[in-house]
């Protein structure tokens, strides 16, 4: 046993110095001060220009650059995860289908009124569940997992949640019909925080941060499974209940962030790529960049989209964005892995 783990072990050094492209130390240094920089010119930029006076745009900036941050740091975690454990580089909250599912729960909760501290979430999390849970059953053939159903399953999923989403959008009023129309786009801004709601928002963020953790704390698993399951197994990890364990986190915390912010594409599927590049495999370091990377990512997008809006009048989602970065991305994967 000790030598397997030795070989796995010196199986993802030897593939964190193949991909290192940059020091890890400056890697940290740069995510951090181009984070920092991105939340100041984020608090800068809206109507008026500059640092608000009012409290209550204060607040609003305030609360969509956090949603922002969570969003896109959520989504880069819960896809490293998912790529590591299913040994699939292709592989995003969005692609599988599991942001349709919780989409599908959350638009159910709203027509239904249960738009409580704990309503949306609940369902956000239940669909995403039940998503994961089925494109994992449609991609196993004959009792074997297969990358390549994976993935299939995962897009017709990924439709059939968003034709569900728009036969409710049907059957919805006009509050109704706005809120589910930013559900499919995604969107951080416009949010009001009172006392009413302030905790709903610390308690979700709360779920995030522990959610993050405990992927983050099963790094030295992850790194054996991404290896080699069979050499995962006979070091004693039980794949199983890992398995079981990570699907639950990643639909948690994909419930919980399109419940506030809606489904946003791609996120989950580049930033991994990228922070693999700057830091290796090792997920102990991939984890926490993953979030800062995907924070960086999406609050820059939404920065740019804000001064769109402010300067031509053109309000567009923050999926437009990632979908743009993130198709090409995605395409030139499937190529280089297929080559």
């Amino acid at each position: 046993m000790e030598s397997n783990y030795k070989t796995c072990k010196d199986d993802v050094d030897a593939q964190c110095r193949r991909s290192s492209g940059l020091s890890p130390g400056l890697g940290w240094i740069t995510l951090l001060l181009v984070l920092a920089g991105l939340i100041v010119l984020a608090f800068m930029v809206g109507e008026p220009w500059g640092i608000p006076s009012a409290g209550y745009i204060r607040t609003i900036r305030i609360t969509r650059i956090l949603l922002t941050i969570f969003a896109g740091g959520v989504l880069a975690v819960v896809g490293a995860s998912l790529q590591g454990l299913l040994q699939n580089p292709l592989v995003d909250p969005y692609i599988i289908g599991t942001s349709s599912g919780a989409g599908v729960g959350v638009a159910l909760a709203i027509l239904l009124g249960w738009t409580s501290v704990v309503g949306r979430p609940v369902f956000g999390f239940a669909g995403a569940l039940g998503a994961l849970l089925l494109v994992y059953t449609m991609s196993r053939i004959r009792g074997r997992f297969s990358r390549l159903s994976l993935i299939l399953a995962g897009v017709a999923v990924g439709f059939v949640g968003s034709s569900l989403i728009t036969v409710l959008i049907a059957f919805s009023d006009g509050v109704g019909f706005r809120e589910l129309i930013y559900l499919l786009m995604g969107n951080t801004g416009g949010k009001w925080v009172s006392g009413n709601t302030i905790w709903m928002y610390v308690g979700a963020g709360a779920f995030c941060i522990a959610g993050c953790a405990w992927l983050t704390a099963r790094w030295r698993s992850l790194d054996v499974i991404s290896t080699n399951i069979e050499a995962a197994e006979s070091l004693g990890v039980d794949t199983q209940r890992l398995t079981a364990e990570v699907f639950i986190i990643s639909a948690l915390l994909v419930g919980i962030i399109v419940s506030f912010v809606g489904a946003i594409s791609f996120v989950g599927l580049i930033v991994p790529h990228i922070v693999r590049f700057i830091f290796g495999p090792r997920h102990l370091r991939v984890l926490p960049a993953s979030f800062l990377t995907g924070a960086a990512l999406l609050l820059a997008s939404d920065i740019g989209l804000n001064v769109l809006d402010l300067t031509q009048g053109i309000a567009l989602p923050l999926s437009v964005v990632t979908t743009i970065v993130g198709v090409p991305i995605f395409i030139y994967l499937m190529r280089r892995r297929a080559a």
